[in-house]
């Protein structure tokens, strides 16, 4: 395909392809969201008191709504695309807190009868909004992905194929929101297309394309050359690193009389973050306690009723600074699963290749029925929330890992274990058990060098989905 020829196939391909269209969609999708959290806001106070508030009065607040999007707006959330997950749960949380405290002020100021108990309704919607907003984005993202006008077209700049590894990852999850619509290369005589995405050498005279056909995002996969050009011709510019353990935190500029420097900092070294991390754990154990006792003894007793054995089963894992822990579960497989495994891995060598490789097994002949069940839906690890409640782990942290594994962490098994290990994590959100030592060592390390309370926030509302969908689980 020649360049000229290409003006053709991006207007067939993405004519329909709208920012405009994209960011209107998640914005109704918000305001729906914005409704449904000021009405379980008001339904709250309702049932401490139904005499405070009517629940149904809550509908009379959509009024605002506009006002609420247009602070939404301001801060940059329309199209969203490229914006980064735990940036997204930041600007809804604080963008709501700001939206409702303005209309309670603007009640107060109106002095209506019931000024308290609606200001009251609307300080509980916040946290509503803040995990509700972000779960319908993820769910209206899945949805639209299915539509051509989805997304925002992106060129991606490769050196040599490093590009390739992105345009897959992009065409396989179109959720994202970045569409491949050409990828340039600094190969001579690359190949005409890959996945179909067309592949040129670059020229000025594609760059003039590019700029006319009003593609405003760029993708540079471990690609250096000319970078001052392509900031003035891209309004966005994604960078990604070749090297993904090393440069994956969050750099802040520094002013050293004239000379440039970047600092870096681990948070979850310091006192206040660990603390309000601590709190939050504890919070949401305290929360959710009287609800999951129920749903723990009926898994113990089905568990009694499938196999013979202990309800738990504590394994030595590695904590925080290197200190051993009892990491609980509910027991999924038989109380000679040891004997089975070294059976297995004495007469099996596909087994035991894959044993070395991932300390597991894709279907793991020692799991019980009831233990499938459990691991499928994630409910083995339950028992981790007492784990939680004392201090050993967090609700998300690094994956935790046995003495043995430690090997295949190398040089980062020390930067690693600074933090508390957690039950869900990075890892879980992507991939679960289908992500091999290199994959969770990268996001683990991208965890803690770019730690803060959304990205928490963000991770908890991910596993939620991850889980339901019960993918990369056995």
């Amino acid at each position: 395909m020649s360049v000229s020829e290409y003006a053709s196939y991006f207007k067939s391909h993405y004519k329909r392809t709208s920012s405009f269209v994209s960011g209107t969609a998640l914005m109704i999708v918000d305001a729906a969201m914005i409704m449904l959290s000021i009405g379980a806001g008001f339904f709250v106070i309702n049932l401490v008191n139904n005499d405070w508030i009517n629940f149904r009065s809550f509908i009379t607040y959509s009024i605002y709504l506009p006002v609420i999007l247009i602070v939404f707006y301001a801060a940059s959330l329309y199209p969203g695309i490229l914006l980064a997950p735990q940036e997204e749960v930041k600007r809804f949380s604080l963008c709501s807190f700001f939206s409702f405290l303005g209309i309670a002020v603007s009640i107060n100021v109106e002095g209506s009868d019931q000024r308290f108990p609606i200001a009251l309704a609307l300080v509980v919607s916040w946290p509503f909004a803040t995990l509700l907003l972000p779960v319908g984005r993820e769910v209206a993202k899945h949805i639209f992905a299915h539509f051509d006008w989805w997304g925002v077209p992106a060129v991606l700049f490769s050196k040599g194929t490093s590009a390739k590894v992105i345009a897959d990852r992009l065409i396989r999850r179109p959720y994202y929101g970045y569409s491949p619509a050409l990828i340039i290369s600094d190969m001579e005589n690359p190949p005409e297309d890959y996945l179909g995405v067309p592949i040129f050498e670059r020229s000025d005279e594609l760059d003039s394309l590019i700029k006319k056909l009003n593609i405003k995002v760029a993708i540079l996969c471990d690609y250096n050359h000319q970078i001052e050009k392509l900031q003035t011709n891209y309004r966005y510019i994604v960078r990604v690193p070749k090297r993904q353990n090393s440069i994956n935190m969050s750099l802040h500029m520094r002013d050293f009389g004239g000379i440039l420097g970047f600092s870096s900092t681990n948070y979850l070294t310091k006192k206040s973050p660990l603390f309000l991390k601590r709190l939050i754990d504890v919070s949401i154990c305290l929360a959710v306690a009287p609800v999951l006792l129920p749903i723990v003894l009926i898994i113990a007793l089905a568990i009694k009723l499938d196999s013979p054995g202990p309800v738990f089963y504590g394994h030595t894992r590695v904590g925080r600074n290197r200190k051993p822990i009892k990491c609980w579960k509910f027991r999924s497989m038989g109380t000679d699963s040891q004997e089975q495994l070294k059976h297995i891995l004495a007469t099996d060598p596909v087994r035991a290749a894959e044993w070395e490789k991932d300390r597991k097994f894709t279907d793991d002949p020692r799991v019980t029925k009831v233990g499938r069940i459990l691991r499928k839906t994630s409910l083995d690890e339950l028992p981790q929330l007492w784990n939680i409640f004392t201090g050993e782990m967090s609700f998300v942290g690094p994956r935790p890992v046995t003495e043995p594994e430690l090997v295949k962490y190398g040089d980062y098994a020390d930067y690693v274990l600074t933090v508390k290990p957690g039950l869900s994590g990075m890892w879980q959100i992507s991939g679960r058990s289908d992500t091999g030592y290199e994959e969770r060592i990268t996001l683990d390390t991208y965890y803690i060098q770019n730690w803060s309370i959304w990205l928490d926030i963000w991770i908890i509302i991910k596993t939620v989905w991850v889980v339901f969908r019960g993918k990369g689980a056995y």
